[in-house]
């Protein structure tokens, strides 16, 4: 696959013509990957984009707390990486590694810029498409805090579903409990009543006992998948709690970061400030010493 083909699939550049893709398509340099190489760490300047030709990439952000990366996503051929940086040339915001022998192709950042300067309409319309998926992105963050998951999972229940929990439910209560023991009674006590005459359940109540089979073995797997579906949703309850802890954590890790350079900025503010402080001090002390010299002189 051409180079041409990767640019169409990428979604800032679907919308070029197919000469815009031609001339795009000449920047793009081939970039040497081996597995266990680090194509770039957060922080590090950000100048080009990466397109996957072949191998597999993993992209992660550290961990300070625990000295450690996490990984955020796997990516594999035919995608892409990077993309940012071409367009706002700030620091890399994860970690990139090759878990595969990989091909790669790159595209250094001002060998865009001036492609883009030169052709305004191309700019115009991939401002369009960045705007196109920042909106999707609001709305599925917005979509996503407004759900809830058992809502979620209740939507996609179907009746069966939901006569297995209801049974489930009604099976484990004291409702059922005294029902059936009321249930039970009844039937033994009308049939020792009924034995002078003719009972339709004779001791020692065989039909009892085929009835008791019968509930138990539709209500056993009714149980089951009630439980299954309870798991199902205490995974999905996990998976959720721990991305959430993922982004907090790393939120955290922002915060220390930020209030470390305030209070890396401050103590330099305190310091040049002590600095001229001290050099109009030692000024002073000069001009008194020179005018006692002055004084003493007459």
């Amino acid at each position: 696959m051409s180079n041409k083909d990767f640019l169409a699939k990428i979604p800032i550049f679907k919308d070029l013509s197919a000469n815009d893709l031609e001339v795009l398509a000449g920047l793009w340099k081939q970039h040497p990957a081996a597995q266990g190489e680090v194509l770039f760490r957060k922080g590090d300047p950000g100048s080009s984009m990466f397109i996957i030709e072949e191998g597999i990439i993993e992209i992660s952000v550290p961990d300070e707390l625990q000295k450690k990366d996490i990984r955020v996503s796997v990516l594999h051929r035919g995608e892409f990486f990077g993309e940012l940086s071409i367009l706002d040339g700030l620091p890399r915001t994860a970690k990139a590694s090759i878990t595969e022998d990989a091909r790669l192709i790159e595209m250094k950042r001002d060998d865009f810029i001036k492609f883009l300067l030169e052709r305004p309409s191309v700019a115009i319309l991939m401002v369009t498409e960045i705007g196109k998926r920042l909106r999707a992105t609001n709305e599925l963050v917005t979509s996503l805090a407004s759900k809830n998951v058992n809502e979620e999972i209740d939507e996609q229940m179907s009746f069966g579903d939901r006569l297995a929990d209801k049974i489930a439910d009604f099976g484990g209560s004291w409702k059922f409990i005294i029902t059936f023991a009321v249930l039970l009674a009844s039937w033994i006590v009308l049939n020792s009543i009924l034995l002078l005459f003719k009972p339709f359940d004779e001791y020692p109540f065989v039909f009892l006992n085929l009835v008791l089979a019968l509930i138990t073995a539709f209500q056993a797997p009714m149980i089951m998948m009630s439980q299954n579906r309870a798991q199902k949703k205490d995974r999905l309850r996990a998976e959720l709690d721990y991305q959430v802890n993922v982004k907090s954590e790393l939120m955290l890790q922002q915060m220390h970061a930020k209030v470390d350079e305030l209070r890396a900025a401050e103590l330099q503010l305190i310091q040049e400030t002590l600095q001229v402080e001290l050099a109009l001090i030692r000024k002073r002390l000069e001009e008194m010493d020179v005018s006692s010299s002055v004084g003493q002189s007459s």
